[in-house]
């Protein structure tokens, strides 16, 4: 790729999947890229999200299939979990993901800063770093900014949840101990993944959830499949409360969470709680009021951008969760792609631009889920649809996997055939969504998915069968 622009030296102020992905793009650019990064370069999604989280969860996974192992003809004794070896386990493959990123940056010649960086204007920035308690402040100058300073745990105002010393997401992947029982508030795709890394290795959990569903904003029948297989597995989950308050018992062993359901008191008790809420967006060295920053309300307070990833401030762009957009990782990375471009473009080309049409969001539990497109109830408000199901119990991949929860759900229009929304619940959904993001990009009909041919046997057997069903009729369905 050649330099786009004569303008092109950029800074990229965070070392998230947001912020080094803009980095890397703008070098291949051309362009002189300065990254800083104030704490571990990867970001949350590296160190203290996504992969830890998932490295934790295959932990789970693992010891789950130890105890279903006679049912596959293989005889075994009970697993044990040693919790400290899990965890190093995590630090050390998390360390060599953070080095391969650092080898990364230095292959494109990027000038990596680690400091807190404050931004001034779309062309200066300072860095204060420390080494050895002492600090020294850079002044950059650059002719492009991009922010990507990423997104915190969110708290929330419950009384007592300091005292008793609850613990959020980041505060229970840094534990060397797991406890015995946990309450997690929260059923959003956090909490439901937590609960099932705790109840996968031994210990028991209950989720505390707002909403009349867990993790909300899902289709609301594949969430209640995964409530129901979550529940089979012994997780707790107890929906629409209300949350007053939190205490330590009486002997000082227990935390207690009071809580209203249907206008009913009730307490539970466990040796740890861990909020789970979601994240909110970081503003760390960026002034909103003092730049003239414009910020989002909906869905939170965020960086505003347009769809070129453009602030409202001159060579300032945004990025990743700052921008409190959708909250992925691997939106960050499509928002990066197309700031960094955007950045050093010269100024006759055509800017490229953001598109969410086709997002596909996932959750990493047993059994997996993951969607893209509108779910059922947002389509009913909208246009006159048709809906096609297959469930995994008629596939004979899942049958001999031993993994036949779940289904493929696929919603369309009906005068044109359109594909609306792909809802997968069952083993490696989130490997085959992708199929149905390149489909709804491409805007496929049932029709064409119906006659795609698809390996057998195969999971991904599931989309074109649930694609049949409004086609002609599924095979392996009555």
């Amino acid at each position: 790729e050649k330099n786009l622009s004569k303008k092109n030296k950029c800074i990229v102020i965070g070392g998230g999947i947001g912020g080094y992905t803009a980095a890397i793009r703008a070098a291949r650019l051309g362009g002189q890229i300065t990254l800083v990064e104030q704490a571990e370069i990867g970001g949350t999604c590296l160190n203290w999200g996504c992969i830890p989280f998932k490295l934790l969860l295959q932990s789970a996974s693992v010891a789950s299939t130890v105890n279903k192992a006679k049912e596959f003809g293989i005889k075994t004794g009970p697993p044990e979990v040693d919790y400290a070896a899990l965890i190093s386990r995590k630090n050390q493959v998390v360390a060599e993901l953070r080095k391969g990123v650092q080898s990364l940056v230095k292959a494109k010649r990027i000038r990596l800063v680690v400091g807190s960086a404050e931004l001034f204007d779309g062309n200066r920035v300072e860095v204060t770093s420390k080494k050895n308690a002492t600090a020294s402040v850079e002044e950059i100058q650059s002719d492009r900014v991009i922010i990507a300073t990423g997104s915190k745990s969110s708290s929330i105002p419950i009384p007592g949840l300091d005292k008793v010393k609850a613990q959020n997401s980041d505060d229970f992947l840094n534990s060397r101990t797991m406890p015995s029982s946990t309450i997690i508030i929260g059923g959003g795709v956090i909490g439901v993944e937590l609960a099932q890394i705790l109840n996968g290795l031994g210990g028991s959990v209950t989720i505390l959830e707002l909403q009349n569903q867990v993790i909300p904003g899902f289709d609301k029948e594949i969430a209640d499949i995964l409530e129901s297989e979550l529940k089979q597995q012994g997780v707790t989950i107890i929906k629409g409360v209300l949350i007053s308050g939190a205490a330590m018992s009486k002997n000082k062993l227990k935390k207690i969470v009071t809580f209203k359901i249907d206008g009913k008191e009730q307490t539970i008790s466990a040796d740890e709680i861990v909020v789970a809420v979601g994240r909110e967006p970081v503003m760390s060295g960026v002034s909103p009021q003092k730049l003239g920053l414009d910020l989002n309300n909906v869905p939170m307070k965020g960086i505003k951008v347009n769809c070129h990833m453009e602030t409202n401030l001159s060579n300032v762009y945004a990025v990743g969760d700052v921008t409190g957009e959708i909250m992925l990782a691997h939106v960050a990375s499509a928002q990066a792609e197309v700031a960094a471009y955007n950045a050093l473009r010269d100024e006759a080309a055509r800017p490229k631009v953001m598109d969410y049409k086709s997002i596909p969001s996932c959750v990493y539990t047993s059994p997996e889920v993951a969607f893209v497109g509108l779910t059922e109830e947002q389509t009913m408000k909208k246009v006159d649809v048709e809906v096609g199901r297959f469930p995994f119990s008629a596939s004979g991949k899942a049958r001999l996997l031993g993994e036949i929860g779940g289904m493929v759900k696929i919603i369309a229009d009906k005068k044109y055939g359109e594909v609306l929304g792909v809802h997968i619940i069952g083993s490696r959904a989130t490997d085959m969504i992708a199929e149905a993001v390149l489909g709804m990009n491409m805007e496929i009909t049932i029709d064409e998915l119906a006659n795609t041919v698809h390996p057998h046997p195969t999971l991904s057997e599931g989309v074109m069968e649930a694609a049949l069903s409004l086609s002609g009729g599924a095979i392996h369905i009555p």
